[in-house]
């Protein structure tokens, strides 16, 4: 009898330890947390960044969203968790899976060159267009000239001297992108581009009857039940405010309809609105080969450079302390920052979305935004 009470003692202080450590434990990552909603209240206040949604799912942390400051600043209306912000170029991975999509369906090769897809004009003047896979475009080793960085572009558009809908994709090729040789590079070398994915979208266009907007819409987003997500198309409710600080003298202003105009007219590089968590499980859904079959999820993540990896095929990838590797994208407009990346040796996923866009913008907001997100950093995985 004394020793069955002895045992039931043991156990119960057994579990009470057990209970003790697990509450501690708990504490402490709630501490962290909450730690990081102070980052994000810090970077939003007294006329910071206007808002600032950060999403973490991991087995250690469980699954979190936090938000700052505000979707709307004129009326002071506090940003929502699941408001609606435009991507930029995280918009690339998307893209990128539609292409691998039609490439699992046999309609396109990954090593297919372009110009069995692409007009005539376009390989013509584009240089080294004629040796350039569909597996270059993807990855960005075509070499090509970014033409959405020409700076006659940018001059136009910044001072509201150009309406990109007055504009066709294959003029902005003409005019930008057409004949830049001492831009180009050789082909296989990794040189971000936006040109690649715009071609892709026509290359898409080019098989795909309804288009590669319809396509990307129903195969992509509909059919993995992304239901709050948008592409080129702006969402009816819900979408937050865009803002930035072209004038560079560290007060922002409300660049909402360039954003909106910029998100639904790029093709390929950008188009993508999402609520935070919407966009986290695209990430953990792809990733985790819930998308795309395992051969192709493979090819997507056969990285430029294993030692030293920039890009696979839409994937951004880098290896750095303190969190080993990440892959996933990043977006930077003019009235929004995105960054979206799932960590595997810690499988984590890790969205912070920013409706104040550093392109363009006054170096006030760029520190502000890059403190933030280095102290969210260190504190998830070194502290």
């Amino acid at each position: 009898m004394k020793k069955i009470k002895k045992n039931k003692l043991i156990l119960i202080s057994c579990f009470l330890l057990g209970t003790l450590f697990f509450s501690v434990k708990s504490q402490s990552q709630h501490r962290k947390l909450r730690k990081i909603q102070q980052y994000m209240d810090n970077a939003t206040s007294e006329e910071g960044l206007v808002g600032v949604s950060v999403y973490i799912k991991s087995e250690k942390y469980g699954e979190w969203t936090g938000v700052s400051g505000f979707s709307n600043l004129e009326n002071k209306v506090p940003l929502k968790k699941d408001d609606i912000f435009g991507l930029a170029s995280i918009g690339k991975t998307y893209n990128a899976v539609a292409v691998l999509k039609l490439v699992e369906t046999g309609k396109l090769g990954l090593d297919d060159k372009i110009d069995k897809y692409l007009p005539t004009e376009i390989i013509e003047n584009i240089p080294n267009a004629k040796e350039v896979t569909i597996r270059h475009l993807l990855g960005h080793t075509s070499g090509f000239h970014n033409y959405n960085r020409h700076p006659k572009l940018n001059e136009l558009y910044l001072t509201g001297q150009l309406k990109l809908d007055t504009l066709s994709h294959i003029n902005a090729l003409r005019r930008y992108g057409y004949g830049r040789n001492e831009y180009t590079k050789p082909v296989g070398t990794y040189s971000y581009s936006s040109t690649n994915y715009l071609l892709l979208t026509m290359i898409m266009d080019s098989i795909i009857p309804e288009g590669h907007e319809a396509y990307l819409r129903k195969n992509i987003l509909a059919d993995n039940g992304f239901n709050n997500t948008y592409y080129k198309e702006t969402p009816p409710k819900r979408l937050v405010n865009h803002y930035g600080d072209l004038t560079k003298d560290d007060i922002v202003e409300n660049l909402s309809a360039q954003t909106i105009e910029t998100t639904n007219w790029y093709s390929g590089d950008d188009g993508i609105y999402a609520p935070i968590v919407e966009a986290s499980d695209f990430l953990n859904k792809l990733v985790k080969g819930k998308i795309l079959n395992e051969e192709t999820l493979k090819e997507m993540m056969t990285w430029n450079d294993d030692k030293n990896p920039d890009y696979g095929l839409g994937l951004m990838a880098d290896k750095g302390f303190p969190y080993k590797f990440l892959m996933g994208h990043s977006g930077r407009g003019i009235g929004i920052t995105t960054d979206l990346y799932y960590f595997p040796n810690q499988d984590m996923t890790i969205a912070i979305l920013c409706n104040t866009g550093l392109r363009a913008g006054s170096k006030k907001y760029n520190d502000l935004y890059y403190k933030m997100r280095n102290r969210i950093m260190k504190k998830l995985f070194l502290f």
